[in-house]
């Protein structure tokens, strides 16, 4: 369940009338891909973070949280949120 925003440096209780909501996909374990293949992770955004990061989704990193518009930048700009 979803309590706080995914940007690490923003403590904002989960609002679902505010900011915006992101699905990937499960991420894998070290044995493959997770039990259940059609399985997704939920990450919000708050209002004030939505407007200036986004979070993509790269199947070798997993869920990194960059600022909008840099999505072709290097990943070492963006920070991880969840390990593939």
């Amino acid at each position: 369940m979803i309590s706080k925003c995914a940007n690490p440096s923003c403590s904002a209780a989960f609002n679902h009338r505010q900011g915006r909501l992101h699905r990937f996909p499960k991420c894998r374990t070290e044995h493959g891909p997770p039990a259940n293949t059609h399985a997704v992770q939920h990450f919000w955004l708050c209002g004030a973070c939505c407007k200036t990061y986004s979070l993509t989704y790269d199947e070798d990193l997993g869920v990194t949280l960059g600022r909008q518009f840099e999505r072709g930048s290097a990943p070492g700009r963006r920070r991880l949120i969840a390990a593939a």
